[in-house]
């Protein structure tokens, strides 16, 4: 009986504990340059906001606090459609004091797909907010003489990926130019031109999200062939291209996290 009693405390504990984690927020810096002279970008993804247990104050501090170029956010921002004020509310306010850039992920489709015009009406709504969705687009940012071509690509899984579309918007006047990708899943990395894209920015595995031996937490809940590779957080080069997985935001399934603490990844390109 008194090992039952043990077990059931330390299980409370640990719940207790990944709760906790979901309010834990972790700035990632990503250093491509020794110089701050080029572009910064803070990379954010999954908000998840019907899950998200870090404020808008906080994460509005955390952006202040390093003071990026622009924001890119990869996807995932609501599940059903009575998440999108949260949502939007959420964007606006971020965009009220950076340029923001987004694209979008598969919940979004998955939740607006039976909407008529539900896509297209929620990156409207979005836009609105002075938020700009490059959904397989482009914007070309110049920076102390250098050009960032930052190219937005749909989710592989269920939105309609335009590689040609999304490529057609890169600012290709300057030999110089730095080609910086987002999307929502890591394995479109497999399909980007090397030729085209320098570096690649993506979310959607939550970093595991809630951490199991043997990375059963991939094997299980995931059928991307990148985390099968073991490419499943964090940095990478893959096809001579520089990825970063995010470990997101918010909580997707559970409002739960263990060893894969919510993040922001600041990232000093050249």
């Amino acid at each position: 009986m008194s090992y039952i009693i043990i077990i059931l405390v330390l299980t409370a504990f640990l719940l207790i504990y990944m709760l906790f984690e979901t309010t834990l927020l972790k700035k990632n810096y990503i250093n491509f340059s020794k110089s701050s002279t080029g572009l910064k970008i803070a990379h954010l993804s999954d908000l998840h906001v019907n899950h998200l247990h870090i404020s808008k104050k906080r994460i509005i501090k955390a952006l202040k606090d390093v003071n990026p170029d622009i924001v890119l956010i990869t996807g995932d921002y609501i599940e059903t459609v009575e998440d999108i004020p949260k949502a939007l509310d959420l964007i606006k306010a971020l965009a009220d004091i950076f340029p923001v850039y987004l694209t979008l992920g598969n919940h979004e489709h998955k939740a607006l797909v039976n909407k008529k015009n539900g896509v297209g009406s929620f990156i409207d709504q979005i836009n609105q907010t002075g938020a700009t969705v490059l959904n397989n687009a482009g914007k070309s940012i110049s920076k102390n003489g250098t050009a960032y071509n930052i190219i937005g690509i749909d989710d592989l899984r269920r939105g309609k990926p335009d590689l040609d579309k999304a490529f057609s918007y890169m600012d290709s006047s300057s030999r110089d130019s730095i080609n910086i990708v987002f999307s929502h899943n890591p394995d479109m990395a497999l399909l980007l031109p090397k030729d085209k894209a320098h570096y690649f920015l993506c979310g959607h595995f939550h970093g595991g999200q809630i951490w199991m031996p043997f990375h059963l937490e991939f094997r299980i809940l995931r059928r991307e062939k990148l985390c099968r590779m073991g490419y499943r957080r964090g940095l990478h080069k893959i096809n001579g291209i520089i990825i970063y997985i995010n470990r997101g935001l918010g909580n997707v399934l559970f409002p739960l996290r263990f060893l894969s603490v919510p993040e922001i990844a600041v990232i000093q390109f050249p």
